[in-house]
């Protein structure tokens, strides 16, 4: 049990650097960035869809992660059916990259299911066997994209705690600002010291974004005593709606498209940043995995 234990330890012993300038990520380790929202309904899963596409299309190797238990999205904004989920991985039927998907543009994705829930169950040898998968997974993916449920359940709280990075998707709507407040103030209050993002989607132009996220952004501040990031906004277009029903995400049907250009502007910002601080370093995904098994186990 010991040196099983240790050998855990040493899967997830990885250099950590995060500098992308044409070629694949130094060290390859993969980023962990969770995409999550206050309230249902805002956009999230498309945002997440269209934003791996964005990636994939500056040569950047994605992994979209469908963490929403409660409605799996991904698949349907895909246009594809996934034949395993985790929950293959967890009985030992399947080996992680063998779970894999792959959608338009090369986009590869992860069903998650009923499967996220079980981790917590995991006996020493399954938890050990996942967690050796799941390290294959830096050696594939520069970044690793989850697309989490809405609120601030424990399931996704979890989910964004232990992430390298995080998105907070809100409209105009007062219900989703007042939302996306509530979850940004649980993310800090539990301690979270990495980068916080906010996306304002569904807006008529930049000002009615940019005043939406001063507004947050300035209540943040003042209350939470926090700094929070503002990565970019989405317009309302009719675009998005009729690219749902054709399930071919708008990142492909309207590539030429205003609200295509804002999601390649948000891709850009989340690569660009060279001077990230030691903390901000991406941990890998089998870390990621790792620290999610520990908290569900200590619930």
């Amino acid at each position: 049990m010991r040196d099983q234990a240790q050998g855990l330890r040493n899967l997830v012993k990885k250099s950590n650097t995060f500098d992308r300038q044409g070629e694949r990520f130094n060290d390859i380790t993969s980023k962990v960035i969770t995409i999550t929202s206050g309230k249902g309904g805002v956009g999230k899963t498309n945002l997440t869809v269209n934003l791996a596409i964005a990636l994939k299309k500056m040569g950047i190797n994605v992994l979209i992660i469908d963490a929403d238990l409660g409605l799996s999205n991904v698949e349907v904004l895909l246009g594809t059916s996934p034949k395993y989920t985790v929950k293959d991985v967890l009985e030992g039927k399947k080996e992680i990259m063998s779970i894999v998907e792959e959608g338009p543009f090369g986009v590869k994705f992860i069903s998650g299911g009923s499967g996220m829930v079980d981790l917590a169950n995991l006996d020493e040898e399954r938890l050990f066997r996942l967690i050796e998968s799941a390290e294959t997974i830096n050696k594939y993916f520069d970044i690793v994209l989850i697309d989490t449920g809405a609120g601030i359940s424990k399931n996704v709280m979890e989910f964004v705690m232990m992430s390298d990075e995080v998105i907070v998707i809100t409209t105009p709507e007062p219900t989703s600002i007042t939302d996306a407040y509530a979850i940004i103030k649980a993310i800090i209050t539990r301690n979270f010291d990495h980068k916080i993002n906010i996306l304002v989607n569904r807006v008529q132009n930049n000002k009615e974004a940019d005043e939406i996220f001063y507004r947050l952004s300035g209540v943040i501040k003042r209350f939470l005593q926090r700094e929070v990031e503002y990565i970019g906004y989405i317009e309302e277009n009719g675009i998005v709606s009729k690219s749902v029903i054709k399930q071919v995400p708008f990142m492909i049907s309207y590539e030429k498209s205003s609200i295509s250009k804002q999601v390649e502007d948000i891709a850009k910002k989340l690569v660009q940043n060279k001077d990230v601080s030691e903390k901000d370093m991406p941990k890998g995904f089998a870390r990621f995995i790792e620290s999610i098994i520990k908290k569900f186990k200590e619930q």
